[in-house]
């Protein structure tokens, strides 16, 4: 009876170290992380890709830059809606979220919104 009331504790303290790490709040550190799963993915750090990839079925797999980057996408749609970001202190702008998208995978470039 104790080992299974046992393996109930070590069941449950596993299941919310990994429910924790879905929302966690993730540090600001660049430390890119390149990703593909329907594309590339191009994440900030560990935490960043972790937390996208907790609930994601099937999930990114980690991959190289130069990998990644044959997967970029490579034309927008004419449209403009315009966005920004902020990386390295700097604002900068897009015509869209589309080009946002190409800069980053493009570049490794993450930006805080």
């Amino acid at each position: 009876m104790k080992l299974i009331y046992a393996v109930f504790v070590l069941l449950g303290l596993a299941l919310s170290h990994a429910t924790a790490s879905c929302s966690a709040d993730c540090p600001d550190t660049e430390d890119i992380v390149w990703a593909v799963g329907g594309g590339c993915s191009v994440f900030r750090n560990k935490c960043y890709f972790d937390r996208e990839n907790c609930h994601r079925k099937p999930p990114l797999t980690i991959s190289t830059k130069e990998e990644c980057q044959k997967l970029c996408p490579r034309v927008c749609p004419l449209i403009y809606q315009p966005v920004g970001g902020t990386y390295k202190g700097q604002l900068r702008h897009f015509g869209n979220a589309c080009e946002k998208i190409v800069h980053t995978c493009q570049t490794g470039e993450t930006f805080f919104d």
